[in-house]
């Protein structure tokens, strides 16, 4: 039963009727009252909002330091479960009538050979599409040559667990298979600025300091130990990903393969899973980055599981400080393990899988702490940003919105006021989106800057498109004439908002810079599960007011991927039959509504200002234009105060998940 406001008026009508003897108790029973459901009611409300002020309470605390609140130890945290009057039993059986188990739990593509591959219900479109078409993994790698028997160590990585009498050798021949010390030192420096930006195991001192100038001979006199082999892995994989991240040359090339070979051979010389080291973490996060970025998805996954398991055999996940080490060793471990934990959020999102942390093990504190600058605002890097938006916000979403059950509608709004109330400091502010001043022409920020500031506000407005994806589908599913009257209204319009602003997002940053926005292809990927929703609404109500706005955004993305496709992208070219049927489709779903029935006018509309939601228009000119009389339109539904929903329909297929609405939703355009 979901909780319902309750009138103060009858609230004191209810006290003054409550009578001796009206209190039950019995075995099992913390608190029962006897004919008084409302006050029951009002119980739950006080304890939801005390839950409610004492999260916030913890993110607002988090952003000033890394100590608990002294109100929120459990004993406090404790006071308010004696309020709760359902028991156990009495909250598993409400839970279950609210939500039923899924059925459709994603999707599993089994091949004639047995491999397997899942993706969850979450997952982007693009690896819905993948499972169709055939997998990129399946595709042929650049032909290299290597000395020999590095081919031989780099597909023994990581099962090779014994070290012959030859160490030596290959150590000579990997060291003899590098570039020169210039060409070297420029496939770093182009890491640093094309890739680091995003993921930064190993920081850019670090590395020149203890690997670039020993492997190159720049050593002290006094120092006579060889480079471990774990720190050449390293070398290897950080010039591997400057080699593909290296605009003048082709994508994919030769050269940042065979950098990339040479780091596997490095990290089999000393197997990793009998010597793990803080090296060996760095190099592979460094070999799934380089996947990321190549097209590499199976493997990646599982090397990221591993990866997981040696920083928890290195204790990365309890708090460096206990154990009195050096600050700069402390510093280290604590940076490694939340980008760690950072890669690993981000990629569940992008899989639809479970991540691999739990937070009821973690106790280590946040490498950077933020600071205040001189308006007083509250600042901090890209790396201290996405650590905190990783561990106090997605990791939230994925315990209670990406589980195995499907989650009450209400838990929804909680987690989308979550996401969009999570704070980004000014610096990480993407010009002209979220109401953030316009920089002048003059003005151009770093590249990796402005990649930060891109991302940071794409792993918000992803989040929030994935949270609300299957109930936007459940809504064209039970709605298809009026999806804004669904009791799913704010997901509809959630979905649509942040697919008009994620699409917007990435044509701008494509605009500033096309060669390294188009190598970062997951961007696409998400640019192409927007489009499904967005030709969904075109498609199947082209009455809705929305709809003249959804074909345009769409038609925007279809002229982004033909301009990536010209330039060269196969991948953008796979996609381009799909999004032009779409458009077909929406094209003719526009012609036979004229005919039928006359569209509404959207610049009459009462909910035209529903179209572009004031935190997430994307273009800067529409910020001027919007209003609040979105408040007043009767299918506005406020996402922090959302109505209870009735118990859903049942699906087609029998289940009550949203996912699973969305899974066929995507199929019927993917036969088109």
């Amino acid at each position: 039963m979901s909780a319902r406001p309750l009138p103060s008026r009858d609230f004191a009508k209810l006290t003054e009727c409550i009578t001796p003897g009206s209190l039950t108790t019995g075995k099992g029973n913390r608190f029962v009252l006897a004919n008084t459901e409302a006050l029951h009611d009002k119980i739950t409300i006080l304890s939801n909002r005390v839950r409610a002020l004492e999260d916030a309470l913890q993110e607002a605390h988090a952003n000033m330091s890394s100590e608990p609140h002294p109100l929120l130890s459990e004993e406090l945290r404790a006071l308010k479960r004696p309020l709760e009057r359902e028991s156990p039993e009495e909250m598993a059986q409400e839970q279950e009538q609210e939500s039923v188990e899924s059925i459709n739990i994603g999707s599993l593509s089994v091949a004639d050979s047995d491999h397997t591959k899942f993706y969850g219900g979450m997952a982007s479109a693009w690896y819905y599409l993948q499972n169709e078409a055939g997998s990129d993994d399946e595709q042929d790698s650049p032909q290299i040559q290597l000395p020999t028997d590095i081919p031989w160590l780099s597909h023994k990585f990581p099962l090779y667990t014994s070290v012959d009498e030859r160490e030596d050798d290959i150590r000579n021949a990997l060291f003899a298979a590098l570039p020169d010390h210039a060409r070297a030192r420029s496939l770093s420096a182009l890491y640093f600025k094309h890739a680091a930006w995003m993921y930064t195991p190993i920081p850019e001192a670090e590395f020149e300091e203890t690997i670039l100038s020993r492997a190159y001979g720049q050593r002290t006199e006094t120092e006579s130990t060889p480079m471990h082999a774990h720190q050449l892995a390293v070398l290897c994989l950080v010039l591997g990903l400057g080699a593909l991240l290296d605009l003048e040359k082709p994508s994919l090339s030769a050269e940042a393969m065979r950098y990339y070979q040479l780091g596997r051979a490095a990290l089999s010389m000393d197997s990793i899973l009998e010597s793990q080291s803080v090296p060996a973490i760095q190099a592979l996060i460094l070999m799934c980055h380089y996947m990321f970025l190549s097209f590499v998805d199976g493997p990646r996954w599982a090397l990221m599981g591993l990866a997981v398991k040696l920083a928890q055999s290195l204790g990365l996940h309890r708090d460096s400080g206990r154990w009195n080490l050096d600050a700069k060793e402390t510093f280290r471990r604590r940076s490694l393990f939340y980008e760690l934990y950072t890669y690993d959020s981000w990629q569940s999102l992008t899989y639809g899988r479970p991540p691999s942390f739990a937070s009821a093990f973690i106790d280590c504190k946040m490498p950077e702490e933020p600071t205040k600058n001189v308006q007083g605002e509250l600042e901090m890097s890209f790396a201290a940003w996405k650590h905190r938006f990783s561990s106090k916000c997605l990791a939230v979403v994925h315990e209670r919105a990406f589980g195995a059950t499907v989650p009450r509608y209400s838990v929804i709004s909680e987690l989308d006021k979550k996401v969009r109330d999570f704070y980004v400091p000014p610096s990480l502010r993407v010009p002209g989106f979220s109401g953030a001043p316009i920089e002048g022409p003059h003005v151009q920020p770093p590249v990796e800057l402005t990649m930060q500031r891109y991302i940071a506000f794409a792993i918000k407005e992803i989040s929030l498109f994935y949270l609300h994806r299957g109930f936007f589908a459940r809504a064209l599913e039970e709605s298809p004439g009026d999806p804004l009257g669904s009791k799913y209204a704010p997901s509809v319009l959630a979905a649509y908002t942040c697919a008009c602003s994620f699409v917007g997002l990435v044509r701008s940053l494509y605009s500033q810079h096309p060669g390294l926005t188009e190598r970062m292809w997951f961007l696409f990927t998400h640019v192409f599960s927007c489009s499904i929703v967005l030709g969904s609404i075109a498609t199947k109500c082209p009455t809705m007011a929305l709809a003249p706005s959804a074909l345009s955004n769409l038609d925007s993305a279809l002229t982004l991927f033909i301009e990536v496709s010209n330039a060269g992208n196969a991948r953008a070219a796979k996609v381009l039959p799909v999004l032009r049927k779409l458009k077909a489709r929406a094209l003719a779903a526009k012609q036979a509504a004229s005919t039928n029935a006359p569209v509404a006018n959207s610049a009459q509309s009462p909910t035209e200002s529903l179209f572009h939601h004031p935190h997430h228009a994307s273009d800067p000119q529409q910020q001027q234009q919007q209003q609040q009389q979105q408040q007043h339109h009767p299918a506005y539904v406020h996402l922090g105060h959302p109505q209870s929903p009735a118990h859903a329909q049942q699906h087609h297929d029998g289940t009550n998940d949203p996912h699973s609405s969305w899974h066929y939703l995507f199929e019927q355009f993917n036969t088109l």
